[in-house]
């Protein structure tokens, strides 16, 4: 019989296999409908020097390193408007929906750039723009591992409600993007409330009272579960990160996987 580390292991495995899975087959879906030119150097040098100035290590940071944290998050979203778990201009005619979960390494991936993730370069030139906004949903994945004792949808909801609580005081993203530069280990039960609580304290301009009130309350936790419903019922999603577009020209499914700059750029052109 296998022991309790060799039972989480193998669920671990199973996930993140059935991930990479659903990331090929949209991979490939998505190549039928668009010509995509994939700019891997370019991604590459976003990724490393992203990594680099976030420090290149996990978990909770303090004192400067906190603030270092936080001056690479302001360089990349500061002055650009929020509204709720929205990054972008409401002007915007096109809406990349963005269905996450803070625990995931493979969503961390996508937002820092890691591996050919565009999230950053798309911030800088779509968003920042005002051509584009994102929008950021809840699909519990990594942090639902049934083989982590410390995960589920109650620490779910809290972490993420969390940022939907930041969101109220249009704060939602640097909470969102400080969470994925100090994720800690998978399954190692690291998203405590003191973690949730020091993310939060990271945020100059956050009043951690009116926070604090939002966190795990009935109206934010429903929003969670609406996402999550949203994206698992209509769009048959079953990993993270999973992209809807819309603009113009109507909504697609862009599939989960990360997305490279030069693909969420096509998606951007299709619907516009």
């Amino acid at each position: 019989m296998a022991s309790r580390k060799e039972q989480k292991e193998q669920a671990r495995a199973t996930r993140i296999a059935k991930e990479q899975q659903a990331a090929a087959q949209a991979q490939r879906a998505r190549r039928l409908q668009v010509s995509v030119a994939v700019t891997a150097l370019a991604a590459i040098v976003v990724a490393v020097a992203i990594v680099l100035s976030s420090g290149g290590s996990s978990g909770l940071k303090h004192g400067s390193a906190a603030s270092a944290v936080y001056k690479t998050v302001n360089a990349e979203i500061g002055g650009i408007p929020q509204s709720g778990t929205t990054l972008g201009r409401p002007s915007a005619k096109v809406t990349l929906n963005y269905w996450g979960d803070l625990q995931c390494p493979i969503c961390r991936d996508f937002t820092l750039g890691v591996g050919g993730g565009g999230l950053p370069e798309f911030i800088a030139k779509d968003v920042r723009a005002g051509i584009a906004k994102v929008h950021y949903e809840s699909l519990c994945t990594a942090t639902c591992n049934p083989a982590d004792p410390t995960g589920g949808m109650g620490t779910f909801n809290v972490q993420q409600s969390a940022a939907y609580s930041a969101g109220r005081q249009n704060l939602a993203w640097y909470y969102i993007e400080l969470f994925y530069r100090q994720q800690g280990a998978e399954d190692s039960g690291y998203a405590t409330r003191k973690f949730i609580n020091g993310i939060a304290e990271q945020i100059p301009r956050l009043n951690l009272g009116k926070w604090q009130a939002g966190v795990s309350s009935k109206v934010l936790v429903s929003q969670v579960d609406s996402s999550q419903t949203t994206g698992i019922s209509t769009y048959k999603f079953n990993a993270t990160p999973s992209f809807t577009i819309s603009g113009p020209k109507g909504t697609a499914s862009l599939g989960s996987g990360i997305l490279t700059y030069s693909e969420l750029a096509a998606a951007v052109k299709a619907v516009s």
